[in-house]
């Protein structure tokens, strides 16, 4: 066999394997696996999810003041109010007692021989028809001599302070025992109070009367009412 002819042959495939080689180790540090090749890699994602997969846009901001709940009441009256409270103004005129204006002092008013004296018979609730709980309550006017007049009176609720809105004489010595104002919307305070036939003495009480308000400003109008004996 003549080998000076085969060596050159060898030696030319091995040159090419080595080019080829080459080519394709080139190629693959270009392109890598060949699907980023040419690729400005992407900004890393900015958004956030909270435990749960809330968005974080869904997460109240700490210290953010809470808007006002607009369907508030204004503040609830008390009877406590009505100690210092007016009672009689240039747009209601209490039966049985002087004109001019009236306000209580610890309960309490007393000019002209006239004392009218708040009473502990009262509730709170609508009598209105406004959002506000308005105040019920018995007052006793003594105007010398043995009379002692009894009466309603209703405070509207205005923001929070107590403004006489209606009124209602229950009569001489008829002393009130409850006062009792409906859940909205009737609108209704039911009274019991004493009283007397028409017969009967006024120096004594022989009916337990239980009588239902509503307010037709200035005035507390009696829609009906029920009796039942009284035994002093």
């Amino acid at each position: 066999m003549d080998r000076t002819r085969r060596l050159p042959v060898r030696g030319t495939w091995l040159i090419a394997g080595i080019a080829l080689a080459a080519v394709t180790v080139g190629c693959q540090d270009t392109t890598g696996d060949g699907k980023d090749a040419g690729r400005t890699p992407a900004a890393p994602s900015t958004s956030s999810k909270t435990p749960g997969g809330a968005k974080d846009s869904a997460v109240p901001t700490p210290g953010t003041p809470k808007k006002p709940d607009s369907s508030a009441s204004a503040t609830e009256l008390t009877c406590d109010q009505l100690r210092n409270a007016e009672l009689q103004n240039a747009s209601l005129r209490l039966p049985d007692a002087p004109e001019g204006t009236i306000a209580f002092t610890d309960g309490r008013w007393e000019g002209d021989g006239v004392v009218i004296e708040l009473q502990p018979q009262c509730d709170i609730g609508d009598m209105t028809g406004d959002p506000a709980a308005d105040a019920v309550a018995a007052v006793k006017v003594t105007a010398g001599g043995t009379g002692r007049f009894y009466g309603l009176v209703t405070w509207r609720n205005d923001g929070g302070v107590p403004v006489p809105a209606a009124a209602a004489s229950l009569g001489d010595r008829t002393p009130v025992v409850s006062i009792s104002i409906s859940p909205p919307p009737t609108k209704r305070a039911t009274v019991v109070y004493l009283t007397r036939g028409d017969s009967d003495p006024a120096a004594v009480v022989t009916i337990r009367r239980t009588s239902v308000y509503r307010v037709v400003e200035p005035a507390m109008i009696e829609l009906h009412h029920s009796d039942t004996p009284h035994t002093p």
